[in-house]
């Protein structure tokens, strides 16, 4: 990555003009390092509430940050890294808080003009910082980009918008032309019909039963979905008694929604607020507005019976390709219709008052417990639905994107007085008697064990033994966190499998704690093959493995960024699902994969800002040819490449550099 130092240069020291940067195919890092150890003149002024950069994309694709910070004595990889995305040709002003240094938030709420915001890395204290460093992320070509100012400021500024046309009436990215772009309103209405009016079949591989189970490998059937090992793999099995692989798709909802109040001046000529376009608009509990124009572009097409219509392509696509799960965050109503295998994401995962770390309850305090049992209770309606496969807990819980984080740690920095660390100081109470024995094994001064009541920095620093006990006492609570809320749910749904919590990725093995309460490990792995991940954790707890979600994005068609994975074309974007899948199956802990997502993103991002070109179909419901041709080869013989009887497709697809927030 090309390196420049900007110490001393005015434009970061608020003088307010424009400076031009090519930036290489491998990122550009513009590393700021103040005077007197302060990466910004008045860094140290607490009344300094923002750190604002503005800034220009001149390429045809978005652009993607790191705004990376370093502590004093750190002279290796950053301490924190704030990612943040914004569209092309859009000047547009990012207002940081400088609060997120707490990194409590791992997605902050949206700048005006922005794509997504994430914070990245441990706690860093403010007083510590040294220096910052602007990079740009890795990219296929090289990139322009103009900076114009960078500053630090008491108040969040007024952002206002230039207004531009970048999305046209149908919610296509109007900037720029490409093969397959629906051309008018009346094109995508004949479109729509004319698929409409085809019939929906059932699966097209003979060997299937209706759930989408191979019947020439039978099993032990019991009625329900549920998992089982045999001489050489694991396979989840249908209610038929069939071995079943999932192949699913999350996502399946109509259209795609676009978050209106953070881009109000871009978008075109909207439905209007009438009874009869009432569905393709909403307002969440926050105030936040959003369009859906793909839920328009139905309505013009099929009037008020629009959803019936959508309903029946949706299913159609999938039986079509071979998928045989209808994946998480899809519609519920969708998912009833279909009648087909589905997994469940449970919603609001247990908390407390007080959280110990982001979204890390105390799950020492009596409300945890109260509130397991209650969040249990949602699964009582779905208790006797063959069709469910099983239910996700919960999705990438925010505290465990930090690597090398020790919850314990978090406690012992936290001023709360939570339950849980009570439990700790009992816990250190019982293995060292005495505060000597303890200030000599952690290479303190403790006179009593209550000082640690008090906010204790980075803890596990003290001493080996220190680190060794707090990472001791987080798979403590890591395992609480887990086995309650587990047992309350094995008890309102007995029949159904507990699928896990879909970490985004393992970052530290304590992770695992807790894993006996999962009939399936999940996992969200956006790799070229999940087959090493699958083979470390299926090995490691011989459990079978299920992926969340995995996808490819390109930059040759509809939207301005790939997503976390990224192809370099359509053909690769295929290849990609292909080579992924087969790779999987080859491990005897592989169960299934999701892919994410059925629709392309909002090309002007959704709720966060994502606005990626992941889907199987895009805005007015087009398939892209090249990813479904692949997806049925893959799915054709899926259950022959899992049980060795054909080779995997080995073909490595090419990748370009993902360009994602």
């Amino acid at each position: 990555m090309k390196q420049i130092s900007l110490e001393g240069w005015q434009l970061l020291r608020g003088k307010r003009q424009d400076t031009l940067f090519t930036c290489p195919k491998e990122g550009l890092c513009l590393s700021i390092t103040g005077t007197a150890g302060r990466p910004f003149d008045g860094w140290e002024n607490p009344a300094n509430r923002y750190l604002v950069f503005e800034l220009e994309a001149l390429e045809q694709h978005s652009a993607a940050f790191d705004l990376c910070l370093w502590e004093q004595g750190n002279e290796g990889e950053f301490d924190m890294r704030i990612m943040f995305g914004i569209l092309p040709g859009v000047r547009t002003l990012i207002a940081l808080p400088l609060e997120l240094l707490n990194s409590q938030t791992l997605f902050p709420e949206r700048n005006t003009g922005c794509l997504k915001l994430g914070v990245f890395g441990k706690p860093v204290e403010r007083e510590l910082v040294y220096r910052v460093a602007l990079t740009t992320t890795p990219m296929h070509e090289p990139q322009r980009l103009r900076i114009y100012g960078a500053y630090l400021c008491e108040e969040k500024p007024k952002i206002a918008l230039s207004p531009q046309l970048l999305m046209d009436e149908l919610g296509q990215w109007a900037k720029w032309d490409w093969p397959g772009k629906t051309e008018s309103r009346s094109q995508c209405t004949a479109f729509l019909r004319e698929s409409a009016a085809k019939p929906v079949t059932a699966f097209t591989h003979l060997e299937w039963d209706q759930w989408g189970g191979w019947k020439q490998k039978p099993l032990t059937k019991t009625g329900w979905f549920h998992a089982q090992k045999d001489e050489n793999r694991w396979w989840l099995v249908d209610p038929e008694g069939n071995a079943f692989l999932s192949t699913g798709v999350d996502c399946v909802c109509p259209g795609v929604e676009t978050r209106l109040d953070v881009m109000r001046p871009f978008p075109p000529s909207l439905p209007p607020k009438t009874p009869r376009f009432a569905d393709a608009w909403h307002e969440d509990a926050r105030g936040r507005e959003f369009a859906n124009l793909g839920v328009a572009n139905l309505i013009h097409a099929f009037g008020e019976n629009w959803w019936e219509s959508w309903a029946k392509l949706a299913k159609a696509y999938l039986k079509e390709q071979g998928f045989n799960t209808v994946g998480n965050w899809s519609q519920l109503k969708f998912t009833r219709y279909a009648g087909m295998p589905y997994v469940l994401p449970m919603q609001d995962f247990p908390a407390t008052p007080m959280m110990i770390f982001r979204d890390f309850p105390d799950v020492f305090a009596p409300e945890y417990e109260q509130n397991c049992r209650s969040f249990a209770a949602q699964l009582t309606e779905y208790a006797g639905d063959k069709n469910l496969i099983g239910y996700f807990m919960r999705n990438e819980p925010e505290w465990a994107f930090v690597y090398d984080l020790c919850i314990a740690e978090e406690l012992l920095a936290s001023s709360l007085q939570l339950e849980s660390k009570h439990t700790l100081i009992a816990f250190l109470k019982e293995k060292y008697t005495t505060a000597g024995d303890l200030s000599a094994a952690w290479n303190r001064q403790y006179s009593s064990f209550e000082e640690l009541l008090q906010p204790q920095h980075r803890a596990s620093g003290f001493s080996a033994r220190a680190a060794e006990d707090l990472k001791a006492f987080s798979e403590i609570m890591i395992r609480r966190y887990v086995t309650l809320p587990a047992k309350y749910c094995r008890l309102a749904a007995p029949n159904h499998m507990n699928l896990g919590m879909r970490y985004a990725y393992i970052t530290d093995k304590s992770l695992l704690a807790g894993y006996e309460s999962f009939d399936v490990f999940s996992i969200n792995s956006y790799q070229i093959s999940p087959y090493e991940q699958v083979e470390q954790v299926g090995c490691l707890l011989d459990k079978p493995v299920l992926i969340g979600e995995f996808h490819h994005g390109a930059l040759d068609r509809g939207l301005s960024a790939t997503g976390i994975r990224g192809g370099a074309s359509q053909q690769e974007r295929g290849n990609a699902y292909r080579y992924y899948m087969e790779q999987g199956a080859k491990s005897p802990y592989f169960v299934g994969a999701h892919y994410f997502q059925f629709n392309d993103q909002s090309c002007l991002g959704r709720f966060d800002g994502e606005n990626y070109q992941i889907g199987l179909v895009d805005i007015c419901m087009k398939k892209y040819p090249e990813i479904a041709a692949s997806i049925r080869q893959c799915h054709q013989h899926i259950y022959s490449v899992a049980t060795g009887l054909q080779p995997a497709f080995s073909v490595r697809p090419a990748e370009i550099p993902a360009l994602h927030y």
